[in-house]
This record gives C-alpha cells, structure tokens and sequence, in this order.
C-alpha cells in the first residue's frame, strides 16, 4: 500500500489536503492506543508531504512514479545525481512555529460571544490548515478549547455547531467523538432545545399573522379566555392534537426550562384538553345498567315473569337501543359544539371547577343533559317497584357522569387506574387489565343487581 492510499489522497493532492487527512486520521490512529498504525501514518504523511512539496516547486506538474503507487523501496526514490528529486531520499521533518496562529484562542472566542460565528469559521479553518495542530497533544488541546467555547457561549445556533462538526471532523455515527458522550449530549440536547425554542416563536408569530397556522403552540402558551380556548379545540383535527400533544410533552419532559427562557407560560391543565380516546366505558356502563334495570323491573313488577329467556333478551334489546342512543349523541355533539360559547359560559357558572376544569371538562349542555336521558329511561323501565325507581335514575345518571368525566381525563391517569397499577404491583401480573377495560363501577354495579334479584326470589320461594 502506498503513503497516498494510507491517507486516502490521490498523488495529485496538494499540502493542504494531505494535511488535513492526516489530522482526520490523526484521531483514529492515536500514539498511544496504537503505535504501529500511528507510525505507518507518521511515514506516510512525511512522504506525502515530501512529494507535495517537491511537486510544487517543479511548477505543479504531477509526476505518477512507481514510488507513488507499487514500487519497492529500492525503487521508490530516484538517482542520488538528480538534485530535484533527493528531497525524496530523506526523511522530512515537519514544521513547527514559535507561535500559534493568528487569531488567537481568545480572539475566537470573543467572536464567539458576540455572534460572529462566520469569523469563527474561517478562524478554525486556519488554524486546522496550520502545522501547529500537527502535534497529537496541541490538536487535544484545540478541541478541548472549542468546547468549552461551546458549553460557555449562550448565542450559537444548531447551524453553526453543525458546521463546527464538519470542520473539525465530528462525527457521533462514525464514533469520532471529542469529548465523553455525557458532555457530548448536552451539547446535542442544547442543539435540539434552540432549534425547538426557534419553532415555536416561529408558530407563534405566525399564529399572530394568521389564526389558521400555528395552532398547537397558541393552544400550550397563548393566554386565552375558556371560551375561545374551547372553540380552537373542538376546531382541532387528529394531526392537530397529535402536534401540541408532542410540543406539550417535549416541553415537560425534556426541556422544562425553555418557557422560563422565553418568557412564555405554558398551559398548566394541557394533558385534560386531549380528546378522549374512547367512550365506550360510558356505554358499557349504560348497557349494564339499563339492562340490569329491565330485568329487576321484570322480575318484580307488576307482571313477574321468571326463566332465563328474560335474561338473555334484555340485554341482546340493550344493545339495540345502547347503539341508537350512541348514534344520537354524536349528533347532539355537532349541535352543542355551536353552541359551544353558551355552554361554556352557563358551564363555568353552574358545574363545579373540578368537574368544569377551564372549560376541558364535563360542559351542560354536551354532557350533563345527555346524561339525564338514560336516567329518565331507568326511571320508566322502572315500573311499579318504589325502591328502584328512586335508585335507578341516580345509578344511573351519577354513574354516566363519572365515566364521562374520567373520558375526558385525557392523558391523566384516574383514580381507578392508578389503584388498580399499585394492586398489580403488590399482587403480581393478575388479569387487573380487565377490570380496568370493562370499568370497576359497571362490574360493582351489576354484582348489586344480581345479588338483589337473588335475594328476593330466595324470599318469594
């Protein structure tokens, strides 16, 4: 292998070149960690350089000689007669000046402070194309130098330290590291805190220009009455919610800091404001209830009946009327979000704060109203049996509005969710998760209703 392919250069490259594939391999080949390997590329260097050098002087024409490619060592350096071709014959030593070059460390790093980060570049170039980094322990220097100019300056941008990385040969994929990864990391994440910082005053002043852009971030940080909070959020489609739910969890998590730096305050009740996944622990909750209604009104009305055919035809009926009542709700849902800024102000005035929670909670006339329909049909399917009419309906109807609620948690845990995560802790990896899925109330609810028809048939016989 020649001194071109161990520097990766072709033979016509200039002093330049060669020496800044030598600082390149300089820290994969280091001295102490491998000597051999650092010696080959020494030789290879100082020929190269050798060559270069020559090359020059002879009027830039490129001389392709065997020693360049294959050529043994016998035959590598030409006759000891030819006065332009002995610089070959000896080894070169490499240069080295009294002093740094200009400017200086401190001039760099004042540029640094004040943003001149142009400057800055073409100062690391002339520094790396310099012979006075060609020391193994001055290069270490230099980089230790340049990051503390880094984790010490505050106005340097995701692009600067980027170009940076390219000059001097960073590279995190290839493993080409110049500090510890720790130090290295928060580097990264200063990186990626500035270029998130950027985006959301970019979000927000478009938001002020145009309402219809920047949505996410007016939602987390714009101070905004209940009301016009709540039309941006019945306004939101699914990209929408999944952008400030993102925004809002990279903010919490991993840069808590950022709002106080940008004089922003973030919206406190955020992860209430999600959209419920899923109803359906509120209609499960109503298909048990409402058929566990029928069935004790059933038994106990007016007109017993008894047999299993009972028990198995009020809840296939249930079903029916459970998927009509879910199909009219979505409509009425449509209705109230247009009366959205009614219901949010007879909301605040009338529900309790933790029920209304700043409009991202339980509303009349899009909750509770709907919720007093199913109470009024337990109250009729109640028939003549005094106790169950009276219980029924707020079963029913307090039962609804807790479900409801816990839907639109959002991303908070409930309380029921959070008892049953320590109860598989301490019990072990019991089938908790159905419990959770099918909603604790509904399971207790139905077990009250079967041991009440228990009993009293135990009576009647």
């Amino acid at each position: 292998m020649s001194h071109w392919q161990v520097l990766g250069l072709t033979p016509d490259a200039d002093e330049r070149s060669i020496k800044r594939a030598y600082a390149r391999l300089l820290k994969i080949h280091r001295p102490d960690e491998n000597p051999n390997e650092f010696q080959r590329l020494r030789e290879a260097y100082e020929a190269s350089l050798a060559e270069a050098r020559w090359r020059a002087q002879a009027g830039g024409k490129v001389v392709y000689a065997p020693s360049a490619l294959s050529a043994s060592p016998a035959e590598r350096y030409p006759p000891a007669e030819d006065p332009t071709l002995v610089i070959l014959r000896e080894r070169v030593d490499i240069p080295t000046t009294v002093s740094p070059p200009e400017p200086s460390l401190s001039q760099m790093q004042q540029w640094l402070a004040e943003g001149k980060d142009r400057q800055v570049m073409d100062a690391l170039r002339l520094w790396l194309a310099s012979d006075w980094l060609l020391s193994f322990e001055r290069r270490q220097q230099f980089e230790q130098s340049i990051l503390d100019w880094l984790e010490s300056a505050e106005g340097w941008s995701p692009t600067f330290f980027d170009g940076v990385c390219q000059v001097m040969g960073w590279d995190e994929t290839q493993g080409n590291l110049p500090c510890e990864y720790g130090r290295w990391d928060r580097l990264i994440r200063r990186c990626e805190a500035h270029a998130l910082a950027e985006t959301v005053l970019s979000d927000l002043a478009r938001f002020d220009d145009d309402k219809m852009h920047g949505q996410a971030a007016a939602m987390l940080f714009k101070p905004m009455t209940d009301r016009r909070r709540r039309e941006m959020a019945d306004g939101f489609s699914g990209l929408d919610w999944q952008r400030f739910a993102e925004l809002a969890q990279a903010i919490e998590y991993q840069y808590p800091e950022l709002p106080q730096r940008l004089g922003l305050q973030p919206l406190d009740n955020w992860r209430e404001w999600l959209p419920p996944t899923s109803y359906g622990r509120v209609y499960l909750f109503l298909w048990v209830a409402l058929s566990a209604v029928l069935i004790v009104s059933v038994f106990f009305g007016p007109m017993k009946k008894d047999g299993v055919g009972v028990l198995l035809l009020m809840p296939l009926m249930m079903m029916f009327v459970n998927w009509i009542g879910m199909k009219a709700y979505h409509v009425w849902a449509r209705v109230a979000v247009v009366a959205g800024r009614l219901d949010v102000l007879i909301s605040r005035l009338l529900l309790p704060r933790r029920w209304y929670r700043q409009g991202a909670g339980l509303l009349l006339l899009r909750h509770v109203l709907p919720s007093a329909v199913p109470a009024a049909l337990a109250c009729a399917w109640s028939s003549d049996v005094l106790w169950l009419r009276w219980v029924s309906p707020v079963v029913v109807f307090l039962g609804t509005i807790y479900f409801t609620n816990d839907a639109l948690s959002g991303g908070k845990a409930s309380m029921w969710a959070r008892a049953l995560r320590a109860l598989r802790l301490r019990v072990g990896q019991l089938p908790w998760h159905l419990l959770k899925r099918e909603g604790l109330l509904a399971v207790i609810a139905v077990a009250v209703m079967a041991a009440t028809v228990y009993f009293r048939m135990s009576a009647v016989v």
